[in-house]
């Protein structure tokens, strides 16, 4: 933080469930405030998910309770996920994936910029809920949401996206 305040480029890490949470573990950690609304400019989290494995996929259509689910989120989130001539995989699995049906990883990102309002709810001490409402008003988007364009878009499931972030 001292080296943040000096005009330095700070990289870290810090192990929370979302970039929300960085603010209050800083707390926790005995950071001020006011030190942490001057200090923090952008957080950025990030989960590793399986992509399905490109040699034993199954394509098949999104089922009426996978594209509810797509939905839900979407009208949470505000965003609208396109499922026109969009299809989803099983994972089968074979010799290529070790029987998993996945095949190597991919990150999930979710990046939060800290603006004037944040800083302002940090310096006041606003609740976790006050603060999630606010970077989503300024167009914070949660991982769910990168998972969400990652389940589209045909590179993983929804269920191993259920297993990173219980959304079911």
């Amino acid at each position: 933080m001292q080296a943040g305040q000096t005009g330095h480029y700070v990289l870290s890490t810090i192990h929370t469930i979302d970039c929300i949470e960085v603010i209050t573990r800083l707390k926790k950690m005995g950071i001020s405030s006011y030190d942490i609304a001057s200090t923090l400019v952008t957080v950025v989290s990030q989960r590793l998910i399986r992509k399905i494995c490109p040699k034993c996929a199954i394509k098949r259509e999104f089922t009426d309770k996978e594209i509810d689910i797509i939905k839900k989120i979407g009208d949470k989130y505000g965003c609208e996920f396109d499922l026109k001539d969009k299809f989803t995989y099983t994972a089968k699995g074979c010799n290529f994936c070790n029987g998993t049906g996945y095949y190597e990883r991919i990150g999930m990102f979710e990046v939060l910029e800290i603006n004037d309002e944040l800083k302002e709810l940090i310096m006041t001490n606003g609740t976790v809920m006050e603060i999630r409402d606010a970077a989503l008003r300024s167009g914070y988007k949660p991982l769910i949401v990168d998972g969400i364009h990652k389940v589209v878009d045909g590179i993983t499931t929804l269920e191993e996206l259920n297993k990173k972030i219980i959304i079911f």
